[in-house]
């Protein structure tokens, strides 16, 4: 099992270098981070509001996505699967990147841009965290059951503008508020707008339920997935 994922751990590697869509996919939330910072006065939480809801959506969600996809068109997630690849050791492999940036983003993004989490950082760690699993969950399965990495990429356009734009709205409309409040997004937005916010909001057991409910939905994702690239052997 190790030999096999570190080959797989390898394979992802090598398209992440080899990727440049998704290396500039990657990297652009970082660097909008330091146009705002250098052009625009913006305090530091604000900031981290505006930017980190596109990091979660692109650098971290759209990664997986586009990695199953152009794995699938490229049949080698077929060729993995006949070259003795489990499919659970695949579906690993997948997330162990986006894990690795998750952490990467959620340690840089306060220091980039200066936000002061002074005690609130446990509730910033575990709203951050479940939000972005929610984020990869929904990405996973846009790339199980999509054909094509243009597929994936189109499919997966309706929710980077949702994570990365619904909580910018919400602050716009009282209507869009209440509607932000019962997605995945809403812990988000309730972390940085509310003054009194606390790991016993509402906002926090909707998050919970839509975690184990895109948890399902992944598994659904997993098995259909499973047997279609089964049934083309």
């Amino acid at each position: 099992m190790f030999r096999r994922m570190n080959a797989l751990i390898w394979l992802r590697n090598q398209i992440l270098l080899s990727n440049k869509n998704l290396s500039v996919q990657i990297l652009l939330p970082f660097m909008l981070v330091l146009l705002y910072k250098n052009f625009m006065e913006v305090s530091g939480m604000k900031l981290m509001f505006v930017c980190l809801s596109m990091a979660i959506s692109m650098s971290i969600g759209m990664t997986i996505s586009t990695m199953i996809a152009e794995e699938k068109e490229k049949n080698m997630l077929k060729t993995l699967l006949l070259s003795g690849v489990r499919y659970h050791e695949y579906i690993l492999s997948v997330l162990i990147h986006p894990l690795i940036l998750t952490v990467i983003t959620l340690i840089l993004f306060p220091v980039m841009t200066d936000a002061n989490l002074e005690g609130i950082y446990i509730e910033y760690i575990a709203v951050m965290f479940l939000t972005t699993v929610a984020v990869m969950l929904i990405n996973m399965c846009i790339g199980l059951l999509s054909d094509t990495q243009s597929k994936a990429q189109i499919n997966g356009l309706p929710i980077t503008f949702i994570v990365a734009l619904l909580p910018m709205f919400s602050l716009a409309k009282e209507g869009v508020a209440t509607v932000v409040s019962y997605t995945f997004m809403g812990a988000y937005t309730d972390f940085f707008i509310e003054t009194n916010f606390s790991m016993s909001d509402n906002s926090i057991k909707i998050l919970l339920l839509w975690n184990v409910i895109l948890i399902v939905l992944t598994v659904l994702a997993i098995k259909k997935s499973k047997v279609i690239v089964t049934d083309k052997k």
